[in-house]
């Protein structure tokens, strides 16, 4: 792949510096973008090896940014030969027939994979069993996590293959599910129980060719650049290294911000000093909190409506916390910090807060990831913290949809989560993600279309979507998907914008979004992925 000099010209360029579509065109040199403005003042550079692409109407944008995702889990999961996919199943039932399916499909693989299963959906909803699928009677361990991956449905195979007996002690702050008669139900709760035997099943050898399958995903819905958050998923020791290999092939065709594990912080130093381009970089540190509503273990102040005895808990003290990312603060490492419970949320921020006052105000861009359950006063605090948040658009109508929050959480705090609104009238910044491999779909206009109509994408309902008084408007949301990303990963000054200067990452859309109905958003495409001023894909029309 070869650079070339562009004239990139549309009545509709949407530059994320402002609100605002202009008319004109962007200049393109090298690896980085010239000029922007008045097509009469960009021609002006144009020479003999420019070439002038008119797109007409379609919109011209910053390339797209997803500010949190599991980067080699996400790999693994969307490739068929690896993993069956389990999303849209609607009974216990079906996911057995998927497994039968790929099993007969995949006689090699030495465990038979599958993730996505949500029995909150299901038109039965129940927990399943490991005696389905020891039904199938097959000779192989059969492990499928659940769609927010912190739960594992396993055959008796899987758990004798991890050691999992029923008279194996209870992990702190996970379950390995019992039933009446004090039998295995196949069925594992948080990662103290899940990793015996994801462990095993997770350390993939064909991890490379997973990776550039979801490269190529990246290019046709133009995610130039991303955020992997720890942890990674996966117990490959080489993943880095797997990553780094293909970026010296030229095939990184998407931007890599690393973020090492939080309690590690000498390891992430070293992985500094390593990884530093500007295709892959350590950019900051993660930690998770809690866990998720779903399994009753994100943090709450009051408890789950359908628990009344149950909070959830954190993984760690406040006191550990603050420790952690005061450290992080004196390495001038930026830390996201995953919170989902409302008190998870404010133990982040009064660590955030302790690290300012010990070590003083910083400039470092540190977030909250998710905050589904948030506090009206914990939002007011962020942006005097200098902390954004790190959401997740598709997470609102895939909870929403199921009842489910407005069974574990009632229907007032149901009715507040994922406060967008809120957020950025704060005056605190929104970074959007996909969470990836926990969503339906990484299309960033599907978030984006969440985000604006809070609206499911597959048959657009409800039309008044759900809770709109947290939705964003249109040019947030592009912004929270673009140039607030790259904030999120300290990165902003590179890219994020289409400005003279930054690095040349840009897409082009089949239509320009303020031209349509944003019911319609989701059925926009990318027609070209440019990163680094190299035309990385263009869609046959």
């Amino acid at each position: 792949m070869n650079n070339k000099n562009y004239i990139l010209k549309s009545n509709n360029i949407f530059t994320a510096v402002n609100n605002e579509v202009i008319s004109g065109a962007v200049a393109v040199k090298g690896n980085k973008i010239t000029a922007v403005g008045k097509m009469e003042e960009v021609i002006k550079l144009c020479d003999a090896n420019t070439k002038i692409i008119d797109f007409g109407d379609r919109l011209i944008m910053p390339g797209f940014n997803d500010a949190h995702m599991h980067f080699s889990l996400g790999s693994i999961q969307n490739d068929p030969n690896f993993c069956l996919f389990l999303v849209d199943c609607k009974s216990e039932e079906e996911c057995v027939e998927r497994v039968a399916k790929f099993a007969k499909e995949n006689p090699d693989n030495e465990w038979i994979y599958g993730w996505g299963w949500y029995s909150a959906v299901w038109d039965n909803p129940h927990t399943p069993s490991r005696k389905t699928l020891d039904a199938l009677n097959l000779d192989r361990p059969i492990c499928l996590s659940s769609f927010d991956l912190h739960s594992a449905w396993c055959n008796g195979a899987a758990l004798e293959k991890a050691g999992i007996t029923r008279n194996t002690p209870q992990p702190v702050g996970a379950s390995i599910g019992i039933d009446e008669n004090g039998e295995l139900t196949g069925i594992l709760e948080e990662l103290a129980a899940t990793s015996p035997v994801t462990d095993m099943v997770l350390n993939v050898p064909t991890l490379k060719s997973s990776l550039l399958k979801c490269l190529a995903n990246f290019r046709r819905l133009g995610i130039t650049a991303i955020a992997d958050v720890y942890p990674s998923g996966l117990t490959n020791k080489n993943i880095l290294d797997v990553i780094h290999e293909i970026e010296t092939e030229n095939n990184l065709t998407s931007r890599v911000s690393l973020f090492p594990d939080l309690k590690e912080i000498d390891n992430a130093k070293k992985l500094k000093e390593l990884y530093n381009s500007k295709k892959l970089r350590v950019a900051g540190l993660k930690l998770i909190i809690d866990g998720v509503v779903e399994s009753h273990t994100a943090y709450l102040s009051e408890p789950y409506k359908d628990a009344p005895t149950c909070c959830g808990k954190p993984s760690l003290t406040q006191e550990e916390l603050n420790n952690y990312v005061l450290a992080a603060e004196r390495e001038g490492f930026a830390v996201k910090l995953h919170g989902i419970g409302d008190k998870a949320i404010t133990m982040a921020l009064d660590a955030y807060e302790n690290a300012q006052k010990v070590a003083g105000a910083h400039k470092l861009h540190h977030s909250v990831e998710h905050i589904e359950t948030i506090k009206a006063k914990d939002i007011a605090r962020m942006a005097g913290l200098n902390v954004l948040a790190c959401v997740q658009p598709q997470h609102v109508s895939g909870a929403i949809v199921s009842g489910a929050y407005n069974v574990y959480l009632g229907d007032e705090r149901a009715a507040a989560a994922w406060p967008f609104r809120e957020v950025l009238d704060s005056g605190a910044k929104l970074a959007f993600s996909t969470d990836l491999p926990a969503v339906y779909s990484l299309n960033p206009l599907w978030s984006i279309y969440g985000a604006v109509t809070r609206s499911e994408p597959d048959f657009g309902q409800p039309a008044e979507g759900f809770f709109r008084e947290h939705a964003v408007t249109l040019s947030e949301a592009l912004i929270a998907h673009t140039r607030d990303a790259a904030y999120a990963e300290s990165f902003e000054s590179e890219i994020g914008t289409l400005e003279p200067g930054k690095l040349a990452d840009i897409i082009v859309l089949d239509c320009c979004l303020f031209d349509i109905d944003p019911m319609d958003i989701r059925y926009a495409q990318v027609d070209i992925t440019m990163v680094d001023g190299i035309i990385v894909y263009e869609r046959d029309r």
